[in-house]
């Protein structure tokens, strides 16, 4: 009973690749379309086709290659920079012209610490100065003290500061790509680009 146990079991194994060591076919649909895409960009990133949830890079900054797609598809860029939001070239024509901005990862984590901190100081300058004042209401002294007056305005002033310069910083931080209809290099002779 026990070697035709192992005799299948060995059978098993044995045909496991060849039934299910298969590639499965892949899913995507054949795109459609096609444009030439040229990037302009300010840091090294890479192009990214994305398509439910597969993906495959496509082309390399500053690319100038000729790629196939489907118009529904979206694309994102890739590279040590904070992520920009999906985004598609359907529609900018058979030449694209993708101008990223690339965002700062050091931008970002400024901006959050010095929001999370300068919020933190208003809530809990006007937590503190509410209990005083409750307090004092209640009959506990002879009135809030001028010490944590100015403390809590203080720390109130301090912490819009910190948000003032947080937000700003937390918004300039983004990646932002601009899908632009590509000129053919003859027609764009004549004009002139002024880059700052």
């Amino acid at each position: 009973m026990r070697l035709p146990s192992l005799l299948l079991g060995l059978a098993f194994v044995l045909g496991t690749p060849l039934v299910f060591g298969q590639d499965a076919p892949d899913p995507r649909p054949t795109p459609t379309a096609e444009a030439f895409v040229h990037i302009e960009s300010d840091a090294p990133l890479s192009l990214r086709r994305n398509v439910g949830r597969f993906g495959d890079v496509v082309c390399a900054a500053p690319c100038d290659r000729v790629i196939r797609f489907d118009p529904a598809d979206r694309f994102s860029v890739e590279g040590s920079f904070p992520s920009a939001p999906f985004f598609s070239i359907g529609d900018a024509g058979p030449r694209v012209r993708l101008r990223v901005d690339t965002g700062s990862h050091a931008r970002l984590y400024t901006g959050i610490a010095s929001t999370a901190l300068g919020g933190g100081a208003l809530v809990m300058s006007g937590f503190i100065f509410v209990l005083a004042a409750v307090g004092d209401a209640l009959g506990s002294g002879d009135g809030v003290d001028d010490g944590i007056k100015y403390g809590c305005l203080g720390a109130a002033i301090g912490g819009g500061v910190a948000m003032a310069v947080g937000v700003p910083l937390l918004v300039l931080s983004n990646t932002t790509v601009d899908v632009l209809p590509d000129l053919p290099r003859g027609a764009a002779r004549g004009m002139v680009t002024v880059r700052f």
